[in-house]
């Protein structure tokens, strides 16, 4: 066995559960809560549990959205490489860059991709 299993069995051992809890549900009921307790990743008896005690189980990502939050940290990379570069640029440079209005129509060109994308991830996180 190995020191995860063990660990788990543990664990469960730790803690014993010996009061039950009852309620009748229907048969569309009993079905939508063992859908629910799936898309959290828990079985039935952890899903009410944790209801019944005031917790709300999350849903598990899918893996769009695993997709989609890596996309979003990669992008806030960027943005932060990028903020550190315009702030390690003097004063006077940066007026000059930004007075510039090529580089600016350049920089928006850019940054125009990267706000569409990052409003798709957002609609998509939020459906």
């Amino acid at each position: 066995m190995t020191t995860t299993e063990e660990n788990k069995d543990e664990k469960q051992e730790a803690i014993k559960r010996i009061k039950r809890l009852e309620a009748r549900v229907t048969e569309k009921e009993y079905a939508k809560a063992v859908e629910l307790a799936e898309t959290c990743g828990l079985t039935l008896s952890d899903y009410i549990r944790k209801c019944a005690l005031g917790q709300h189980p999350r849903r598990r990502l899918t893996d769009k959205e695993v997709e989609a939050l890596c996309s979003l940290t990669d992008a806030r990379g960027e943005l932060m490489r990028i903020a550190a570069a315009v702030k390690s640029i003097q004063g006077s440079h940066r007026a000059q860059y930004f007075a510039d209005t090529r580089f600016v129509e350049q920089w928006m060109r850019a940054a125009v991709p990267l706000i569409a994308r990052w409003n798709e991830i957002q609609e998509y996180i939020t459906k």
